[in-house]
């Protein structure tokens, strides 16, 4: 049977899941086997039913916090050093000998962007379309709108559109490691930080509707959302909550700012919402007491209690974004990063979500917004409407159905 290998960064939760999603719609088609290098999430992979190699060098906690910084751009965080990459892409290379995979199928891996090259492997892609070169070749004029509150939110917007579009087209931000590692291996170098992020064949888990742009370029295609479903039930503490107020679902993703969470959850004490939060992994070792109307737990199967929820807070990652879109959930979204600002922004140019900067986010402007979000109708008919667009969409068997037409089966 033919092997497809799956790459995720399984220091993310949510590029762990959207992976285990598509090995599942593979079936039996396919032996899906996974590689990961020890991060938090890749119990997932096992627990689902799949063999995954642990490599070397593995992640520490410490480490994949630095790396976690690094995604969200904050002090102390450190990208993969030129010998981190190196030793990973020996790891993989030895691994292809062994496993003989017809595709390497990855998110953010970024040794995986080489390896899979320096073997002559194909090299399947599946990523949200922001920040790729498709992206900004298509001059988005959302960045004055994401950088409104901030110290550069005075600059006139035609003129942050331009500045960024053409700094997101030329950056070599990350790719001196990058090629330094490609060269020892034989792989031709990236020109900019937009040219590491696509493989021979890039499939992006948006839809045209959101991202208005309709067409892609060769070997890119849309497959739509892919987003978590675990496994388990609604908690019966959840079924039992009484709801004679607003239900409001709180969760900010594995990448949560701690600060901020913490910041944004004490905004609701005293207010007349029933919060459901599972963030309670993220509060250990914190002096943190939830307020008397946050229900904490750890993770849930938000595929089923999103759906429950009158509006839901969260950040801009984009599986927590398209489970909110996917429950025709209304939703306020707080990036932590442009990624994720760019993922709550096409919700919010389609109607059903509101953006707010983290940066000077204030107490009165979030529970202004969720009011807004409880009581202005078009949220949620809007909702509603994408969610019938997303159920046209199925993520994960879309991939699948390339990965079978691509090798013929």
């Amino acid at each position: 049977m033919t092997t497809i290998l799956f790459g995720p960064e399984t220091l993310n939760l949510a590029e762990t899941t959207r992976m285990i999603e598509i090995a599942r719609a593979c079936g039996d088609k396919f032996r899906c086997e996974f590689f990961g290098y020890g991060g938090e999430y890749e119990h997932l992979i096992r627990a689902a039913g799949f063999t995954c190699h642990t490599l070397t060098p593995r992640l520490t906690p410490e480490r994949a916090e630095t790396l976690m910084k690094a995604d969200r751009m904050e002090p102390g965080g450190k990208f993969f050093t030129t010998g981190e990459l190196v030793a990973r892409i020996k790891s993989e290379l030895a691994l292809y000998e062994r496993v003989g995979p017809a595709a390497v199928v990855i998110g953010f891996t970024m040794s995986s962007y080489i390896s899979p090259r320096a073997a002559g492997i194909p090299l399947v892609s599946v990523n949200p379309f922001a920040l790729t070169r498709p992206f900004f070749e298509a001059r988005p004029p959302i960045w004055g709108e994401m950088l409104r509150g901030t110290i550069l939110g005075w600059l006139p917007h035609r003129f942050l559109n331009w500045a960024i579009n053409s700094w997101g087209l030329r950056t070599r931000l990350w790719t001196r490691p990058m090629n330094q590692a490609a060269q020892q291996f034989g792989v031709r170098p990236f020109a900019t930080l937009t040219d590491i992020f696509g493989g021979d064949y890039t499939l992006v888990t948006d839809i045209p509707q959101l991202t208005g742009v309709p067409e892609l370029p060769p070997n890119w295609q849309y497959v739509g959302p892919i987003y978590a479903r675990l496994e388990g039930e609604v908690p019966p503490e959840i079924a039992a909550l009484p709801r004679d107020r607003p239900l409001i679902y709180l969760a900010m993703g594995s990448s949560a700012n701690r600060e901020l969470l913490v910041r944004v959850m004490r905004m609701f004490a005293g207010q007349p919402y029933t919060v459901i939060a599972p963030i309670k992994r993220h509060l250990a070792g914190l002096a943190a007491a939830a307020p008397a109307n946050v229900h904490l737990f750890d993770w849930l199967p938000a595929h089923l209690v999103n759906p429950l929820a009158d509006v839901a807070v969260i950040h801009g990652g984009q599986g927590t974004v398209q489970t909110a879109c996917a429950s025709g959930t209304p939703f306020l979204g707080i990036g932590l990063q442009p990624e994720q600002d760019i993922n709550v922004l096409q919700a919010v140019h389609f109607g059903n979500a509101i953006h707010l900067n983290r940066y000077g986010l204030k107490q009165e402007r979030v529970l202004a917004t969720v009011h807004r979000l409880l009581t202005e109708p078009t949220f949620r008919q809007k909702a509603a409407e994408l969610r019938q667009e997303l159920s046209q969409w199925p993520g994960a068997a879309n991939v699948a159905a390339f990965l079978q037409k691509q090798f013929n089966l």
